[in-house]
């Protein structure tokens, strides 16, 4: 009964997925290292950071070296942040606080060439509330996490989820859109097999409001990846981002909510 239940679960979320977006198709890139650019700006105080790193294979671990050297800046209109190199590979700024509609360009200088990246950082859209749901079988309660919110209406609106248990990271990649639900009020079944979810843990819920490259950029990543190689990182496949030249990683403005709570 636990099988057949997921795999309906499966076969529901491809045939949904498959009826309202469009996967891009890529292939998995066995090549020589290629540089990974990843960085955010968000709407709270932060320290900016930008990490740079040099990809490995495909069945190498996934230890990507760190690059140095680099000069980094981010700029905004008449706003401009240097980031300075606080150990290899890893770039930061002073502290900043990122503003709803406002354009972020990150350019990084590195090996004789310039990549610029640039993201809008959407209105926000708050988590309502979040729960726990139970699924019973031979006497074995499955726990997964549900949250609710409300999609503003009358504007295109991405999301993304980051869901960590006791300090640990779950790997899946949650990204949605509100091509079916603009204005509406919204449940999502954080659903993942990676970490059990058991009375007592500590639950720590981001809700993230990405512009439509990076909802892009974070789909594509968790189909081409199977929805498991992680959320923080660069996975072996290339989904398109929003550099402009070919570079692996993203940047990304986007506003952040967080929740914790304990399960019962």
């Amino acid at each position: 009964m636990k099988a057949l239940y997921r795999l309906t679960a499966l076969c529901i979320t491809v045939i949904a997925f498959s009826s309202c977006e469009k996967v891009i198709d890529l292939n998995l890139k066995a090549s020589a290292p290629q540089l990974v650019i990843e960085g955010a700006i968000i709407n709270v105080s932060q320290t900016p950071t930008v990490r740079i790193s040099r990809s490995v294979g495909f069945d190498e671990p996934s230890n990507f070296p760190g690059v140095s050297g680099a000069t980094v800046k981010i700029t905004s209109g008449t706003t401009s942040l240097s980031l300075i190199e606080t150990s290899p590979g890893v770039y930061q700024g002073p502290t900043f606080i990122g503003r709803l509609g406002r354009t972020y360009t990150l350019q990084v200088d590195v090996d004789g060439q310039t990549y610029k990246a640039s993201s809008t950082m959407p209105n926000q859209t708050s988590i309502d509330s979040v729960g726990i749901e139970e699924q019973s079988f031979q006497g074995k309660i499955d726990k997964t996490v549900v949250l609710y919110y409300d999609d503003a209406p009358g504007i295109k609106n991405q999301y993304r989820f980051v869901m960590t248990v006791n300090g640990k990271l779950v790997k899946e990649v949650f990204a949605r859109n509100d091509q079916f639900n603009d204005g509406r009020p919204v449940r999502v079944a954080l659903y993942q097999d990676d970490i059990e979810i058991k009375t007592g843990d500590k639950i720590d819920l981001e809700m993230q409001c990405i512009d439509e490259r990076i909802y892009t950029y974070w789909f594509t990543f968790s189909k081409q990846s199977g929805n498991g190689m992680g959320n923080a990182s660069v996975a072996p496949t290339n989904p398109p981002n929003n550099f402009d030249k070919p570079v692996l990683g993203y940047f990304s403005a986007h506003t952040v909510n967080r929740r914790q709570i304990s399960v019962k």
